[in-house]
């Protein structure tokens, strides 16, 4: 508990709370320990979900990764341009592989994980922070599972809700999974693109030492002449590239989060299963109708004094 909410423990010797390396190994240690034994002792529990999950096409996760599931700068193109399904190997990390455990929650061929401010996914059996002492980290949740035969795949914030199956999650038929594409790398793709113009303009404002009165040292960053501050990293320059991009690789990329940013303020789509917001309305209109010409009916055939009915 100490390692974890304050990055030292009591216990501790003082060259080991000075090592704040050392303590973090420590707590992962402690914590993937913790979580082998979980997933050890719901192996009872796993076995029969899967048997009876199995038996009626029900959920069956497939994959499952939690942790920093930001792209790393050489992935970032693909991964925003959905050329390839994301790997593992494309991910910043550090992650934790949950498909185990979290076959473990399914119940009536669900999962619900509530979210909320003090509902951390680490918390779970079977799962832990694989970066406990960097609150910097953005963690979040990545499924692909099966239901009904079909492919679905949902990405989640480590405090929001979990809840599937849902038609919106569902595959379109020969189309590979997209992968654990974070919704954090639009602003990690805007920040690293900044800093590489914020290097190259420092580069070529670095003046001699005999020609300046701050030692040679770069002036403060600027944007382009042209760019706004505000524009996408991908007119600035796209990050990990060993040299200039054509105009036709830059425009790409800038429709690709242009349209990923436009697809994240849009409403979920709402399958042929689920039901509207308008059609939920009809439905308590059309009922309390019918209960009114119910109790109507029954006042007028009761009592022909007492109408409370035409």
């Amino acid at each position: 508990y100490d390692l974890r909410n304050f990055g030292h423990s009591s216990l501790s010797t003082g060259a080991e709370a000075a090592n704040g390396e050392g303590a973090e190994m420590k707590l992962l240690k402690l914590q993937k320990e913790q979580a082998e034994r979980d997933v050890d002792n719901m192996e009872v529990q796993l076995q029969k979900v899967l048997r009876r999950e199995k038996a009626k096409r029900g959920v069956l996760v497939r994959k499952a990764f939690y942790g920093d599931l930001r792209l790393r700068r050489e992935s970032l193109e693909d991964g925003l341009s959905m050329r390839r399904t994301i790997e593992p190997e494309d991910l910043v990390g550090p992650i934790v592989e949950v498909s185990k455990p979290l076959q473990s929650f399914v119940e009536q061929s669900a999962i619900v994980l509530p979210g909320g401010a003090a509902a951390s996914k680490a918390d779970l059996p079977g799962f832990y922070n694989p970066a406990p002492l960097d609150p910097e980290v953005e963690l979040s949740l990545y499924v692909l599972y099966e239901f009904r035969s079909q492919l679905h795949e949902v990405l989640v914030g480590d405090r929001e809700t979990l809840s599937l199956p849902y038609r919106r999650h569902v595959l379109a038929p020969g189309k590979a999974p997209r992968g654990p594409f974070s919704p954090a790398n639009v602003a990690w793709l805007s920040r690293i693109g900044s800093d590489d113009l914020c290097d190259e303009s420092q580069a070529r404002r670095r003046v001699p030492f005999s020609n300046s009165t701050d030692g040679g040292a770069p002036r403060p960053c600027a944007l382009a002449p042209g760019t706004s501050p505000t524009a996408p990293a991908a007119h600035r320059g796209v990050p990990g590239s060993a040299g200039p991009r054509g105009s036709g690789d830059e425009k790409a990329l800038a429709l690709a989060v242009g349209d990923y940013l436009v697809r994240r303020l849009q409403p979920p789509v709402v399958g042929p299963e689920e039901v509207t917001r308008r059609e939920f309305l009809a439905v308590v209109a059309m009922t309390g109708g019918a209960l009114l010409a119910i109790v109507c009916w029954s006042r007028t055939s009761g009592s022909s004094g007492n109408r409370l009915c035409p």
